[in-house]
């Protein structure tokens, strides 16, 4: 079995009626990202023209699933692609929601990542040394697990048991929500890789009470369609 064979058969529909199924899907690369920007939530920026390509291959990739619903970030390069991966799920409803945006850079946001190194060195440091740092006027991880978690809280209530949700959105608050979901300190979270347009599974079983991550960082090619 090839790669792109077995990456296939991890889609399939949520037929656990004791589980939520949430997939969690990163935007395609930004046009600040292409520039070396810090970006966060104030840098609202579309994707270029590679972003619009890894989103193409993602929506192909998600063509196939069910889902109960669509919650994207408000932000344009998680608008964008959304858009095309609701092109497959014209009937599917969506939502755009504020708690889902990127954690803020504060201040930073703008610079070259070469400035933010030069005129905030303690807050480098900090990171360097896995300290959940929080940059002047923006978030730590703990700050975005503060409202990024409360919400998907709210969605495993709101939606009926065996229910499969798509959030399309931003590294950062997926790593903070994957990071929640294996009991991870927020200093670590980090720690967890997730690309461009990537896309991660886990599932909440309401019968134990837990979580449970069912694959991180699945990238889906650029080349090819899912038989």
């Amino acid at each position: 079995m090839t790669e792109g064979m077995a990456f296939c058969n991890l889609k399939y529909m949520n037929t656990h009626t004791s589980y939520t199924r949430i997939i969690l899907a990163r935007h395609g690369r930004s046009e600040a990202a292409e520039k070396g920007l810090v970006q966060g939530q104030g840098l609202n920026v579309p994707m270029t023209e590679e972003g619009r390509k890894q989103a193409e291959a993602l929506a192909r990739f998600l063509a196939d699933f069910s889902f109960g619903k669509i919650y994207a970030s408000t932000a344009l390069r998680a608008i964008e692609t959304a858009r095309l991966i609701r092109a497959f799920h014209k009937e599917t409803p969506y939502e755009e929601i504020a708690e889902l945006n990127e954690r803020s850079k504060g201040v930073s946001e703008g610079m070259t990542q070469t400035e933010c190194r030069q005129k905030y060195p303690d807050i480098e440091a900090q990171w360097n040394q896995e300290l959940d740092a929080r940059p002047k006027g923006g978030e730590n991880f703990e700050d975005v697990a503060r409202r990024a978690v409360p919400l998907i809280e709210r969605h495993l209530k709101e939606h009926p048991f065996g229910t499969t949700l798509l959030y399309v959105g931003h590294g950062n608050v997926f790593r903070s929500l994957i990071g929640h979901a294996l009991n991870m300190e927020h200093r670590y979270r980090p720690r967890i890789q997730l690309h461009y347009c990537a896309v991660s599974a886990l599932h909440y079983d309401h019968e134990r009470k837990r979580w449970i991550v069912e694959y991180v960082n699945r990238v889906p090619a650029l080349s090819s369609i899912c038989p």
